[in-house]
């Protein structure tokens, strides 16, 4: 088992719209838990057709307490590192359009009925790929004891995605593989738009972003 804790990057600013996400998250779990949200609601926000309430409701449920800490372990991480270098607005549109690509792809080749953030979250990865490809990612693993390790951004995040395709290809049961996998994929991507736009502020001292090493080995 491998949990990733801790980014070395360098924040520009608080990190209120992915605090809030989580905040959403959580809420809702509790809802849920408790009873408060009618099982006809519950059942519209499952991703099961193709429903733009589903594909942005699957997004805020969860199976159960584990599902949903291990989820939130994995925004905090990244989300907080990303959403403190773009605007607020930027990224929720990032998080909920790379939530629903990832729905949408699930959609396409598995079609099982879906739930969970982690579809997103995959693509806040991808877009951390192409943001902090050389930036450390701090990890906690529990093989035949527990201990910690550093990694490079880019071989966690294309190790991860290695994985998710082969889980997919393999027809794993139980993980929307095909959403983490399309996920993934629409964040490197959106990641990659929104530097070429100028829309995510990196400080001059880190380390550079998936274009500054293009640029730089073009030159």
């Amino acid at each position: 088992m491998i949990v990733p804790y801790r980014v070395s990057t360098l924040t520009m600013r608080s990190p209120w719209a992915n605090l809030v996400i989580m905040a959403i998250n959580v809420i809702m779990f509790l809802l849920v838990v408790g009873g408060a949200v009618p099982e006809e609601v519950l059942n519209r926000l499952v991703l099961v057709v193709w429903s733009p309430l589903g594909l942005l409701g699957y997004q805020f449920l969860h199976g159960g307490f584990l599902h949903l800490a291990g989820n939130m372990i994995l925004l905090w991480v990244f989300g907080n590192a990303l959403n403190g270098i773009m605007h607020d607005l930027d990224y929720v549109l990032a998080y909920l359009i790379t939530g629903v690509i990832a729905g949408a792809t699930h959609l396409m080749i598995d079609g099982s009925p879906v739930i969970g953030a982690s579809g997103a979250i995959s693509g806040m990865m991808g877009l951390y790929l192409a943001v902090y490809p050389k930036n450390d990612v701090s990890c906690f693993y529990w093989v035949f004891r527990p201990g910690t390790f550093e990694v490079k951004g880019y071989l966690l995040v294309i190790g991860w995605f290695i994985w998710d395709l082969f889980s997919a290809l393999r027809h794993v049961p139980g993980i929307a593989c095909w959403a983490h996998v399309g996920g993934t994929v629409a964040g490197f991507l959106i990641g990659l738009l929104l530097l070429k736009m100028q829309r995510i502020h990196i400080a001059h001292y880190d380390n550079p972003t998936i274009l500054d090493l293009v640029s730089s080995r073009a030159e």
